[in-house]
Parts: C-alpha cells; sequence; structure tokens
C-alpha cells in the first residue's frame, strides 16, 4: 500500500471491522467469563486466575524494569554528553586528516566506568563508537556540524505556562545559539496568542539562531485541526527556511515539543550522540522520558496519581526497545521528516502515529532509540477541581484513541501486497491490539472478575432450584456435574449442588494475589517521589504526606479514568463516531491560581 496517511470518510468494510475490534474484545472478554461461568463455573475461575495471574507476573516486570529505567536515567543525566560528543569529533578528525584537530576545545569526557574497572553500558557504546569512527570516519557526520529544529506547538496558553519552556531551551548547554525555534501557533487561538508570540520573539528570539513565528491557519482542507496539522505546516516552514540558509536536511534533528515542555539541559547533546552513533540514523526516532512533575505539587491528588503512573510508565517503557514507541515529545531526522510529509494531519494521536507512519514508510526497517534523560511536562491543571477532573478525562480518551491505529495497522500486516515483513509487523501488531485491549479491560477484571464465577453459579443454582422446585430429575444436555473439586461434560441429570469449592475459594485467592501486587506498588510509591522536584515554599510537610496518602485513590483513577477512557474512545471507534477534533488540555499555571487565590482570600478576611 503506498498511501500513508489515514482515511477520511467512509471506511472499506475490512478497515471498519478493525475499528471495531478493539472494543468488540474489551467488552467481549467479561461477557466471555460470565457465558464461560454459566456452562461451568471451574473453567471461569480458571481463567480469571489465569488472566490475574498474568497480570501480577506483567506488574512485576513492570516493578523491575521501573527501578531500571530510573537507574538508567539517573545515569544518564550525570553524563557530559557534550564532552563525550567532542571526544568524538575529535577522533573522526584526526582520523580523516584534518590538521586543527589540536585546537579543539576538550576537556575530557567524564568517566563512563561502573563502580569496577569494567565501564558500564554507556562506556562500552562510547568505547565501540570511538573504535568504529576511528576506522569507518566518513560513516559518521561531525557532532558540531548538526543543527536542532525545535517545534513548539501551542494553541492557546499563556505566556507563564510558555516561558519557562522556552527559558530551558535557552539555558539547553548545547548553547541556545545551536538551536532553530519554531513556535507554532493556531490562528484559533486568537489574538492573545498572536501577542503571546510576539512577546516570546521579542523576549528571547535574540539568543537563538533563529526564533520564527509560525501561525498555523484555521479551517485548511483536509486535515483535523490539531497538533499533527500543526506540526507539519511548521514542518514545511521550516523545510523553506533551511532551504534558504543552505541547510543541508541530513544535518537538522527536529524536536517536536508542546509548549510547557522543558527539556533536561544535557538533551540535545544526548540527541546529537545518539543521532552520530547509529548508522541506520534516517530510520530512527529518538524518545526522551517524559515527567509529568512540572506543576504537580499544586495539582490535584488524583491528577497526581495519574501523572505519576504516566511518568513511571515512559521510564519502562525506555527499557522495552521492541514495545517503545513515539510519545509527546521526540526527535526525528529532517530528512526522514521531509521524504515522509512530517507528521499525519488526519489524526488527533500524532505522537504513535508517527511510528506506524515511520514503520511503513521505510518498510519496517525503523526503530525508536531510548533518549535516557527527560523531558520534564505538565501535569493537568485547571482554574478549579472539577475543570481539572474533566480535562484529565479529556486528556486520556484523546491518547486512548490511539486505538485507531490498530485497523491502520491490521489492514497493511493483512495486505497481500505488504511492503514489510509479515512476522515483525505480526508481532507489532499484536502488541498494539493488547496494549488498547488490556487498558480497558484489565482493572474490571481484577476487581470483580473474581466474583463472576461464584455469583453465576449461585444464580444458576437459584434459577434451577426455582423454576425446577417441582421436578427433582431432569435431564439436561452439556450441562456440568459438580463432583468435588471438578466438573464433567456430558448427558446426565442435573443434581443441584453448592458449586465447587475452588470457585469459592477464588476471591480469597484473588486476595492473596493482590496483596502480593500492593507490595510491587510499593515500588511505584519510592520512584514517584525520587521523581518529584523541590517541595515548593508555600507548601509544608502536610503536602509530602498527601505526596504518599495519595496512593489510596489508585484504584479509583485506574478504573475512573484509564479504563472508562479507553472504553469510551473504543466505543467510539465501534459505532464509527469517530473523533476529528482535537481537545487541548487546559493549562494553568501555578503563579496564575496563587493570583486568582489572593483576592478571594482577602474577601474572606474582609
Amino acid at each position: 500500500m503506498d498511501d500513508n496517511e489515514l482515511p477520511l470518510g467512509r471506511r472499506a468494510w475490512g478497515y471498519r471491522f478493525f475499528e471495531m475490534l478493539p472494543a468488540l474484545l474489551s467488552f467481549g472478554l467479561p461477557i466471555a467469563l460470565i457465558v464461560i461461568s454459566f456452562i461451568d463455573p471451574l473453567l471461569g475461575a480458571w481463567f480469571v486466575l489465569f488472566f490475574i495471574g498474568l497480570t501480577l507476573c506483567r506488574g512485576v516486570r513492570g516493578g523491575v524494569d521501573s527501578i531500571r529505567g530510573y537507574r538508567r536515567m539517573r545515569r544518564a543525566e550525570a553524563i557530559d554528553w557534550s564532552a563525550l560528543n567532542a571526544e568524538v569529533e575529535l577522533v573522526l578528525r584526526r582520523s580523516r586528516g584534518e590538521t586543527d584537530t589540536d585546537a579543539l576545545p576538550v576537556t575530557g569526557a567524564v568517566s563512563l566506568a561502573g563502580r569496577g574497572s569494567s565501564p558500564d553500558r554507556f562506556g562500552r557504546r562510547h568505547l565501540d563508537l570511538l573504535a568504529d569512527a576511528a576506522t569507518s570516519p566518513e560513516a559518521y557526520p561531525l557532532p558540531s556540524q548538526l543543527v536542532h529544529a525545535v517545534i513548539v506547538t501551542a494553541y492557546n496558553e499563556s505566556y507563564e505556562v510558555i516561558e519557562p519552556s522556552i527559558e530551558a531551551l535557552a539555558a539547553a548547554r548545547i548553547g541556545a545559539e545551536r538551536l532553530v525555534v519554531m513556535f507554532a501557533y493556531e490562528e484559533r487561538g486568537g489574538a492573545q496568542m498572536r501577542l503571546t508570540a510576539q512577546r516570546l520573539k521579542r523576549e528571547y528570539g535574540e539568543l537563538f539562531r533563529a526564533f520564527e513565528l509560525v501561525e498555523h491557519p484555521a479551517e485548511l482542507p483536509d486535515e483535523i485541526p490539531g497538533k499533527g496539522a500543526n506540526l507539519t505546516f511548521a514542518g514545511r516552514y521550516l523545510q523553506s527556511w533551511l532551504d534558504e540558509q543552505g541547510i543541508a536536511y541530513r544535518d537538522v534533528i527536529v524536536t517536536s515539543l508542546d509548549c510547557d515542555n522543558r527539556p533536561h539541559p544535557g538533551y540535545f547533546d544526548y540527541v546529537s550522540y545518539e543521532y552520530v552513533r547509529h548508522l541506520d540514523r534516517e530510520r530512527i526516532s529518538l524518545q526522551p522520558v517524559s515527567l509529568f512533575v512540572n506543576n504537580v505539587w499544586y495539582a490535584p491528588a488524583p491528577m497526581r496519581v495519574i501523572a505519576s503512573g504516566n511518568s513511571l510508565w515512559n521510564l519502562i517503557s525506555t527499557t522495552r526497545s521492541l514495545s517503545l514507541r513515539n510519545f509527546a515529545s521526540h526527535a526525528q531526522p529532517m530528512s526522514a521528516l521531509v521524504s515522509m510529509d512530517f507528521w499525519s494531519r488526519r489524526t488527533i494521536v500524532e505522537d504513535g502515529h508517527q511510528y506506524w507512519r515511520s514503520y511503513f514508510h521505510f518498510r519496517g526497517r525503523y526503530r525508536v532509540i531510548p533518549v535516557h534523560v527527560p523531558i520534564y511536562q505538565d501535569a493537568v491543571l485547571a482554574e478549579n477541581l472539577p475543570r481539572t477532573l474533566r480535562a484529565q478525562f479529556k486528556q486520556l480518551a484523546r491518547w486512548a484513541y490511539g486505538a485507531s491505529d490498530v485497523p491502520y495497522v491490521a489492514v497493511r500486516l493483512f495486505n497481500r501486497k505488504r511492503s514489510t515483513p509479515f512476522w515483525p509487523l505480526a508481532v507489532r501488531f499484536a502488541q498494539l491490539l493488547e496494549s488498547h485491549v488490556s487498558l480497558a479491560s484489565v482493572a474490571p477484571m481484577v476487581a470483580v472478575g473474581a466474583w463472576l464465577p461464584l455469583l453465576v453459579a449461585h444464580a444458576d443454582a437459584w434459577i434451577r432450584e426455582t423454576v425446577f422446585a417441582a421436578t427433582e430429575r431432569m435431564p439436561l444436555f452439556l450441562t456440568p456435574r459438580y463432583e468435588g473439586l471438578g466438573s464433567r461434560w456430558g448427558l446426565g441429570v442435573y443434581s443441584i449442588n453448592s458449586p465447587d469449592a475452588f470457585v469459592q475459594a477464588l476471591p480469597g485467592i484473588v486476595d492473596l494475589v493482590e496483596r502480593f501486587a500492593i507490595a510491587g506498588a510499593l515500588v511505584s510509591v519510592v520512584l514517584s517521589l525520587l521523581l518529584l522536584p523541590r517541595r515548593p515554599r508555600e507548601f509544608g510537610p502536610a503536602r509530602s504526606f498527601a505526596m504518599v496518602a495519595q496512593w489510596v485513590l489508585l484504584p479509583l483513577t485506574v478504573l475512573g479514568y484509564n479504563t472508562m477512557t479507553a472504553l469510551y474512545s473504543q466505543s467510539r471507534l465501534l459505532v464509527g463516531a469517530y473523533r476529528e477534533r482535537f481537545d487541548v488540555t487546559e493549562k494553568t499555571a501555578p503563579e496564575a491560581l496563587r493570583a486568582s487565590a489572593a483576592p478571594q482570600a482577602q474577601t474572606r478576611i474582609s
């Protein structure tokens, strides 16, 4: 299939089937459990136990990977990536026979050795890179020649929300003069957004190599108004700017940022290093760790739990190379973006979908490389609690609409003219489908699944005793006969007995399993505390205690937000009610909340 864009309007029947598939499976799992329990409660009990056991194993793996991801992040933060780039450049210049290598400002890279005498994973990779650069210098670009373009997208956010992100770019260790900033804002944001953009350029524009204002017009044809369309419009503007400047696309790395995103100071040096290190650099994207901690001290407790969970999941993802996908902020070579016409303009989940567009554009020869330093982002925070709760639901529902990628991938997987190898794509498709079904079904299955076989068995016994009370023996077909700890199939005579002992004991067994899971959840609590920024002065020790106590809300946030938003988005795909509008997450700076609270406090005092 040559068309790499999402369809609009009426879908083909095969595409419609795979659009419906996530919802059919998510709703079908509990229905299947009820049906199986009516046929044989013991079989239903084993179904639940297998499901919960699998969930527990995945939870244990997640706990281990979160620790691994955290350790790698802290290690990467401690590395002087600019020094490593300088060392690589020195080797490249010497290997090319250039005569000015003695003048290079190399101060020496930080030690990459572990606690023992052997280097750690970063050290081993660096030594391999130096060796390869010395033998094949023509295969590697010079780190100093790379240009970083940053597309910062905004809709109608305030100056107070955006300014810290521009400040973080200006403070990048690579030097603001190496950055080309495209501030991409929406015409739909109104006159105030335009004034904010002009103010930002006036105050910060001279610090960067370039600071261009790119206004995305409203109502352009053949696009869904949203971030993907805004990014693509800004990307095309960047392409024209590079052509005017005579800068080769292969020397440009493009990072997309939301306007509340603040890159780690070493982020751009790290991205340069990974770009140089990989020979297939056009066919990669670079994914940092998104941490939702900028304003987390000010957010309500439910939002803090959700933000912490999302941050931990992003840490976990960086340790799983096969399942790592584009999320939120990411970097990609300009040459690749130009060849694939940038981002999709027809989706509200442009980040995750960008993985699949790239994968099919490069015929399966594409991968996401983890960048183990953070991009600091905002937790959801609106002007008041009701608006914050609604904004959080809208954000997660938009993310869960990534289930729209299931049909996009499926029709390419099962197409006879597929351009990618079947089995690698089949594995990725299974991961994609399973992730969305699990998001919608795991929590309710764990919460109530253990009781369903027992309730169904009692209900079945009560119905038969009530309906057939006048009949002592009644022939039934395909009905289980309870025999101790098991049941068997066949023709027979139904006699009313109590449900199987294993079925009755299942809730207690699951309760024991969940206690082990709680011990694993303590890892999440500890890591979430370690990821917190310094407590603001206006909060006392009670707020720190609340950061621990908030985790009692985890079951409610998982069921009320993760599960419900997944079911909501999958249900819309099920009935063909497509989401063709990007719901921008409302963002409020803590300073604005304090300013609005001050007059209210004065009123109460008076």
